[in-house]
Order: structure tokens, then C-alpha cells, then sequence
């Protein structure tokens, strides 16, 4: 006998076709410190992953910056200062993992609506990027 959650009725699909990768506009990482908002989250979406693309080459210098959102700073990045020296351009860092020193790997719920930010706490020599946001607009199927 199938197994329901698996294959026949492609369960794993609803949320797959409804998450939906996201550019988000492009932030100068020399531009003044401070918080950049750069993607909206509507109301009752799912973040389930933040990427950071590179569009300009990054020479890190003593970079610090932050990803989160309007309740937590770093909820998604805390910390990333490039240390590893420049950051070639259309490099995509995993924000999910051990490449960066901290963050919430498995996304978070909106019930309301938010923006997710970029917080420079100090700028970088050069570079530019743009977030890559994993976003479900709806709620996946639900099981009884």
C-alpha cells in the first residue's frame, strides 16, 4: 500500500510550488551604517531561507553587517564580517549553515506583515549585495 505523505498524492509539492525565491533590491556595503530594509514579507508568509548574492565584488576590510527583520536584527545573519578577505562577485553565501557565525536556520511564520533588513554595523572597502528571500506567500496544506 502507498504511503499518503509520499508520491501518489504529492503532498511535498504544496509547499514546494508555493515557495518562491526573491531578489531583493541592491544594498551598497559602503553606504553609512545603519538598518536597510530590502525585502517586504506580506502577511501570512513563510521565510523558509535567506541567500546573500554578491553583485559586487566584497573587500571585507572590517565589514559587520546583520540580516533580520523589524522583531530581531539578526534573526536570519548575526554578524557576518567577511574575514575571509574580498568575496568575488555572484558568490551566493548560505546563510542557513555554519558558513556565517549565527542565525536561525528554519525561517520564521508572518502573521503580520514585515520587512526583512540588512543592518551594516560597519561598512565594507567595496561591494554591493542583494538577499535571495525563500518566501511561501500562503499556508501550506494542513494534515488531519
Amino acid at each position: 500500500m502507498a504511503n499518503p505523505m509520499y508520491g501518489q498524492n504529492k503532498f511535498d509539492d504544496k509547499i514546494a510550488s508555493n515557495a518562491k525565491w526573491r531578489l531583493s533590491n541592491e544594498l551598497d556595503l559602503t553606504s553609512t551604517a545603519g538598518v536597510y530594509p530590502v525585502c517586504t514579507v506580506p502577511a501570512g508568509s513563510y521565510v523558509l531561507g535567506v541567500k546573500i548574492l554578491v553583485t559586487s565584488a566584497i573587500t571585507a576590510g572590517s565589514m559587520d553587517i546583520d540580516v533580520g527583520d523589524g522583531d530581531n536584527a539578526d534573526m536570519f545573519v548575526d554578524g557576518w564580517d567577511g574575514t575571509a578577505g574580498s568575496v568575488a562577485v555572484n558568490t551566493i553565501i548560505d546563510a542557513s549553515g555554519s558558513a556565517l557565525e549565527a542565525g536561525v536556520a528554519s525561517g520564521k511564520y508572518y502573521a503580520s506583515s514585515d520587512t526583512i533588513d540588512v543592518d551594516i554595523n560597519t561598512v565594507a572597502g567595496a561591494g554591493k549585495i542583494k538577499l535571495l528571500v525563500l518566501l511561501a506567500e500562503s499556508a501550506p496544506v494542513t494534515l488531519s
